[in-house]
């Protein structure tokens, strides 16, 4: 184990600095509020992982969770944010891409914490023409950009973040409303940073990764077409037709669902190598802009990849030589000449919200394993500098168990805590909550014991544990304890079980004893 004496002798003077291109807007003077809510409190109020075996995931489980609260801010007059709401940690702003990120692991929150009217900071500010800047001031709530500025759009994950929030709760109360909202905003994204052929453009900050090797932090060019943003803009489309779709809007939804078509097409026609089994960023002439990083993944998320997309992609990240790192997964790769071993924040930094884009790109897929090899790896390594440090940080080293160098922020709660909290939840132990459709699916790929407990379900609170087996080969005892009636889907390396869960407690047996099986 490492110790923390020993390992804040490794961290660089310059971990503290900001990066140089971040542009830190001063500490907001905010009226101090007291929390409506105690660490003690909270942590009763959120589900509880059943892990034995790995005690520290649990400790870094609820160390997030009250780091988390302690991050939370309060919207005033001056602002006019909402009253109480998830923050990036970072500085006074609020951005765009960190606080999507963020609501991924407080939608398990379950009234504890602010959730999903943390988005209602951007829509607020939202301009006439449709235009949402993914920087706004914390102290005053006006746009840190001018619209036609090259660092005014961000990641569009809004839809993202609002159907998730709608799978976890099963309320749709909020959807009519954003709407129209998330249609204006895209339909400005499309007028104002899209090319005649079709590609989306921005720049390194808008990308979120600021000095990355394949572009520069405020330009526009190089590259020409974003492969990031047209992946982006892919996701969007297919969440925000998912959306629409709930409420019954069907001109929204055919409008976003031939976008998405659309999309698929030109990413996987223009942007996809044969030759590299990878997609690529395009230069002017329409060739490929070389430079392999994260951002080839989007596509994979945005739903518009193929087996053969798909197989390509797991490769590289495979590749010992390129993406799998003693951390996985490094934002530029290793093969990459620029690419820096203690991180040089995004030349190869592991950034939680990289790392959770591959992982749903991945689940999206069907790529059910490697999405959880990855995870594992990831918390691994978080979790041995968290019993060095007390804490989980902005990025990580990819050659080192160790914060990213030089520039990494401690307490990064915020996005940090996608690992230790969401992925936690949805790969390691491997429940996915779908309370409109009244079925928890359990990609149950361990032969350990785990599940989740104090799970509000709906209306119902639900117990869910697997007991721990000798071999995959062997059954799988589940015990549930429940509050209300659902399905529940179980998903091991080999079959799918479908079972109708009743009330109270029961314990059952796969493939023996299954109920209902498939």
């Amino acid at each position: 184990m490492v110790k923390r004496r020993d390992f804040l002798r490794q961290m660089s003077a310059l971990s503290a600095a900001p990066f140089f291109i971040r542009g830190l807007e001063a500490a907001q003077d905010e009226e101090k509020k007291s929390l409506p809510i105690s660490e003690e409190e909270l942590l009763k109020k959120v589900p509880q992982p059943i892990l034995p075996s790995r005690p520290d995931l649990v400790d870094m489980y609820n160390a997030c969770w009250r780091i988390g609260l302690h991050n939370t801010k309060f919207g005033n007059e001056a602002n006019g944010f909402v009253d109480w709401y998830i923050d990036a940690a970072f500085d006074s702003r609020i951005f765009q891409w960190d606080t999507c990120f963020a609501l991924a692991w407080a939608k398990y929150s379950q009234g504890g914490m602010p959730n999903i009217q943390s988005l209602d900071n951007f829509y607020r500010k939202q301009h006439p023409d449709g235009a949402i800047d993914g920087v706004i001031s914390g102290k005053d709530g006006s746009d840190t950009h001018a619209r036609d500025a090259v660092n005014f759009t961000r990641n569009n994950l809004f839809s993202w973040s609002e159907w998730e929030y709608y799978q976890v709760t099963g309320d749709d109360s909020r959807i009519e409303r954003v709407l129209p909202i998330l249609r204006d905003y895209d339909r400005w994204v499309r007028k104002y940073r899209r090319h005649k052929n079709g590609h989306f453009y921005w720049s390194g900050l808008s990308s979120g990764m600021d000095n990355s090797p394949r572009s520069k932090a405020r330009a526009f060019y190089p590259p020409y077409a974003w492969v990031d943003y047209d992946g982006n803009e892919a996701l969007n489309a297919y969440y925000m037709y998912k959306l629409a779709e709930v409420v019954g809007n069907d001109a929204i939804a055919e409008e976003f669902r031939e976008l998405h078509q659309d999309l698929t097409e030109l990413i996987n026609s223009e942007m996809w190598s044969e030759e590299d089994s990878i997609y690529w960023d395009l230069d002017k002439d329409g060739s490929f802009w070389k430079v392999k990083t994260v951002a080839s993944f989007w596509p994979m998320w945005g739903r518009v990849t193929e087996d053969k997309h798909v197989d390509g992609l797991a490769m590289h990240l495979n590749d010992a030589k390129s993406f799998n790192r003693p951390h996985r997964v490094p934002t530029t790769a290793a093969d990459e000449e620029k690419y820096h071993p203690e991180g040089y924040y995004w030349r190869g930094s592991v950034w939680a919200p990289t790392n959770h884009m591959i992982t749903k790109g991945l689940e999206a897929n069907g790529r059910h394993k490697l999405a959880r090899d990855i995870v594992i790896n990831h918390l691994n390594n978080q979790s041995t500098i968290f019993r060095a440090t007390d804490t989980v940080w902005e990025n990580y080293a990819p050659e080192y168990t160790l914060p990213g160098k030089p520039w990494s922020k401690p307490d990064f709660v915020g996005w940090s805590a996608d690992g230790p909290i969401a992925q936690l939840i949805e790969n390691y132990i491997g429940l996915k909550v779908d309370v409109p459709q009244n079925t928890i699916h359990w990609d149950l790929l361990t032969i350990e014991e785990v599940g989740l407990e104090s799970l509000q379900f709906g209306d119902a609170n639900v117990m869910l544990k697997a007991n721990q087996r000798k071999a995959p080969t062997e059954p799988v005892e589940i015990e549930v304890n429940s509050t209300g009636k659902f399905t529940l889907e179980i998903q091991t390396e080999s079959e799918l079980y479908t079972v109708n869960i009743t009330e109270g407690k029961q314990t059952l047996t796969f493939p023996e004893n299954t109920g209902e099986e498939e």
